[in-house]
């Protein structure tokens, strides 16, 4: 089933370890793959061929992945031990937050990049890319696997199967349609905002309770743990403490540190929060469900298209900051390629999309302003 979502055939030499199909699923299924899904596949896959280029090697991504470790290496070296800083506290203000944006970019870039294996065609490279989240974030890569890699990304926006989109019933956010609506969503644009910024703290924790306790991420089942694994969480946790705070707390009072890592936090937690919102929980996407059965009435390529919102394709810097999460649908499709690819297959899947019908939603974003709107929109949907 892998091989077919993905390549939209089977090799020869599989069919012969065919049983039969299953008569139940506790998973959504889809059909299979239609032409559209297999000329855009078809047509990308010859882009690279022709060109001579590897689609999971673009040298860009190390200068990015410098910048993104040396920022947050040296706004943490300067908040704690730089005399002309740690003397004026309005400097380690500005450090925090410079701290803050780094670890969200470590989410978006070495961990997103690694859990798709899209960065060289090492497994060790994605090994230890996606620990610097344990390590720097203190988040699990494994719990981002569960959820993003076999939650979000082969059911995008189907309720009751991505993680991302997982509410309960009652919930104190309504952001799908299908959601049944409680009074207190009346208000939800107050305080699902100063929920965002919680974003970071309740992931630690929730980690515990999904790889330990729970033993699910929503739907999507967990595995035991491997001894790497093991080590890679409870290593990644104990240094995350003791990097923020124990180190910290040799140098400066506890209140002051205390201040700074919750500045951090917040900056890392709403970037990634709205960032992540605003491709997914806006009003132009689509909200599959299935039938009866659990099966997609629709094709899966077509549905990552349109369950999904691009904006500010021609803004060199969006693409950076946001990990080119601004190309979300190109993503979708071709999550294995190295993400500095994205704007040079653009328009082979934008006219495929427009030759078979299937609508590509993008947001032509021209300032700052406008892409707040877009990410503030996801707080008020369906309010």
């Amino acid at each position: 089933m892998a091989w077919s979502a993905d390549r939209g055939d089977i090799p020869s030499c599989n069919r012969k370890y065919y049983v039969g199909k299953l008569t139940t699923n506790e998973l959504p299924i889809f059909p299979e793959p239609s032409v559209f899904h297999r000329t855009v596949k078809s047509r990308v896959e010859g882009y690279f061929k022709d060109k001579g280029k590897d689609p999971k090697n673009r040298p860009e991504i190390w200068g990015r992945y410098f910048v993104i470790f040396g920022s947050l290496l040296a706004s943490y070296y300067a908040q704690f031990f730089v005399p002309f800083v740690v003397e004026r506290t309005w400097l380690q203000v500005v450090f925090a937050v410079i701290m803050g944006f780094a670890c969200a970019q470590v989410g978006l870039n070495p961990l997103h990049d690694a859990s798709h294996f899209s960065v060289t065609h090492n497994p060790l490279v994605w090994k230890l890319l996606g620990a610097t989240h344990d390590f720097f974030n203190g988040a699990s890569y494994l719990v981002w696997m569960y959820q993003h890699m076999l939650g979000h990304h082969p059911y995008t926006n189907i309720a009751g199967a991505d993680p991302d989109v997982s509410t309960g019933e009652p919930d104190v956010r309504r952001i799908k349609p299908h959601q049944k609506w409680f009074v207190n969503h009346l208000n939800q644009h107050l305080f699902v905002p100063i929920l965002y910024g919680l974003l970071a703290f309740k992931v630690r924790f929730q980690d515990v309770s999904i790889l330990y306790f729970v033993k699910s991420n929503d739907a999507i089942r967990v595995n035991p743990m491997t001894l790497w694994h093991t080590v890679m969480f409870w290593g990644g946790k104990a240094f995350f403490f003791w990097y923020r705070l124990i180190l910290p707390l040799q140098y400066l009072p506890a209140g002051k540190v205390l201040v700074l890592f919750t500045i951090a936090d917040l900056i890392s937690s709403y970037w990634l929060a709205l960032t992540f919102q605003a491709n997914h929980v806006v009003e132009e996407v689509e909200w599959p469900l299935p039938d009866e059965n659990g099966m997609i009435q629709k094709d899966w390529a077509a549905m990552q298209v349109e369950t999904t919102q691009d904006y500010a394709h021609d803004s060199h810097l969006w693409t950076s900051i946001t990990g080119s999460l601004n190309y979300q649908a190109v993503h979708h499709l071709f999550p294995n390629v190295s993400q500095h690819h994205y704007p040079d297959i653009l328009s082979i899947i934008r006219q495929t999309c427009n030759e078979y019908k299937v609508p590509y939603l993008v947001k032509v974003i021209i300032n700052a302003c406008h892409l707040l709107h877009v990410l503030i929109a996801a707080a008020l949907l369906f309010y």
